[in-house]
């Protein structure tokens, strides 16, 4: 997220929770389909699930670098997760590397697919459990935002967690690919402010 949103950018919320490890939660933004689709397969499924096979143990600093089917795999060996955990793993790894076959306009479809799938297998409990949600815009992504903290929070709360009023951050979307100012603000907030909003 160096660069300001584009109008191909794609946006995700992530969490990655696990008793002993708390809980990571990422808002982001890439510059198009098959950057998402890399971070979601090269980044986001390796620290998920390294974390969902070692972070009922201990608290994880690193995530080594090693390839996410390495991780499975040497997860099952060692006795950490089950075989059906491993194959529903090993599943979930390969449906995003053979997207890399698709047309650049179905990567996103399959992507959004994806994410539901992920998200009902993952679900987990109080212990842990693992979350992905895609957004084709800015405004999808801010109203997700606005719609998590009203849920149990007021307008002061949005405030105090974002910076700006709910009308001023839906502005904020609505010009974060077409106006610099807006577009830096945006990414500042993703950034800086949404890190307990969940």
């Amino acid at each position: 997220m160096d660069n300001p949103p584009k109008e191909k950018s794609l946006y995700i919320h992530t969490l990655i929770f696990s008793k002993n490890n708390g809980i990571d939660n990422i808002y982001a933004y890439f510059p198009d389909a098959k950057v998402l689709l890399g971070y979601i397969q090269y980044s986001f499924l390796q620290e998920a699930f390294y974390k969902w096979i070692y972070g009922k143990d201990r608290i994880i600093i690193n995530i080594p670098s090693i390839p996410v089917d390495k991780i499975i795999r040497d997860g099952l060996s060692k006795g950490k997760i089950s075989k059906s955990e491993a194959q529903l793993m090993l599943s979930h790894y390969t449906k995003v590397s053979k997207m890399w076959d698709l047309p650049k306009d179905r990567v996103i479809p399959e992507l959004i697919k994806f994410s539901r799938e992920f998200n009902k297998t993952w679900y987990g409990d109080n212990k842990e459990f693992l979350y992905l949600k895609i957004f084709k815009n800015p405004g999808e992504l801010g109203d997700f935002i606005v719609d998590s903290t009203m849920l149990t929070n007021d307008e002061n709360t949005f405030i105090c967690k974002t910076g700006v009023t709910v009308n001023e951050w839906k502005k904020i979307c609505s010009e974060a690919t077409k106006n610099e100012v807006s577009a830096e603000k945006f990414k500042e907030i993703l950034q800086k402010n949404l890190s307990e909003v969940i």
